[in-house]
């Protein structure tokens, strides 16, 4: 099966050696992956991210030209960290916590930006806090969903509804990446849905943070395929990276939905 997401599509995962081949008797089996291992890793760096992210808040509120280059920054940084996360797995446990913590400085950075200094902060206006408190409150409420849903049998998705969902995705990442490019050099030229709060932005926002949800979908999947298969348990951290990933672009795609309902 294919996800969206390219930490459970690396080749590091999908080929990686299950140790149920590998070894004839369980008693001389190494450590495993398992679904509450990942859980708790999982946990551990949200608690690293939403760190970053309230250390770094009133930096940004201070020195809003900071905001840019820290998104850019945080951005570049866990990209690397994430390159090597897929090709070294075995060292997962050492980067993805600088992964995390990069991530909560974008957090910070993009959430600061949204309810301040974008075109929806007069949306917003002193209700700032409040709306990124709803964001991330609904954020692990839908999370929440997804896993019990999957967890009770009641979620599933077909291979070709997981091809679809990765198709759609890697076409809202494109549009997301090409808009910020063509607009940088010929300002205005695409009109950026993400912060349009007309009624196709605010459109185009439902169906993001619906085709985010799914992806966790995907995830859970995944994770599950690994234990299934057996994986060695530093996987657990390679796991509890995508739901990072995934969970972090549904806050955000939650936050710029909220901004974009409220009221001028």
């Amino acid at each position: 099966m294919r996800t969206a997401n390219p930490v459970f599509n690396s080749e590091s995962y999908q080929q990686a050696p299950t140790w149920q081949n590998m070894l004839g008797s369980v008693a001389d089996r190494p450590a495993t992956m398992t679904v509450r291992g990942t859980a708790l890793k999982t946990l551990y760096l949200l608690a690293i991210t939403a760190a970053s992210a309230a250390a770094s808040w009133g930096m940004y509120q201070s020195n809003p030209s900071a905001i840019f280059p820290t998104m850019i920054g945080s951005l570049i940084g866990g990209l690397v960290a994430g390159i090597i996360i897929l090709k070294k797995p075995t060292i997962a446990g050492f980067v993805v916590p600088v992964f995390a913590f990069a991530e909560g400085l974008f957090v910070a950075a993009i959430s600061v930006a949204i309810i301040e200094y974008s075109s929806l902060s007069q949306r917003i206006g002193g209700n700032g806090m409040e709306v990124v408190g709803q964001a991330a409150g609904l954020t692990i409420a839908i999370a929440a969903a997804m896993l019990l849903g999957y967890a009770s049998g009641l979620l599933r998705l077909s291979n070709f509804a997981m091809k679809m969902i990765g198709v759609m995705t890697a076409g809202v990442m494109i549009y997301y990446i090409g808009a910020f490019l063509i607009n940088m050099i010929w300002a205005g030229t695409i009109p950026f849905l993400g912060t349009d709060a007309t009624p196709i932005g605010i459109g185009f926002s439902v169906f993001v943070v619906a085709l985010a949800s799914l992806n966790l979908l995907m995830d859970f999947q995944f994770i599950d395929q690994g234990v299934q298969k057996g994986l060695p348990r530093h996987y657990e951290w390679v796991g509890a990276f995508g739901l990072l990933t995934t969970l972090v672009w549904l806050y955000v795609e939650m936050l710029r939905l909220l901004a974009k309902l409220r009221s001028e």
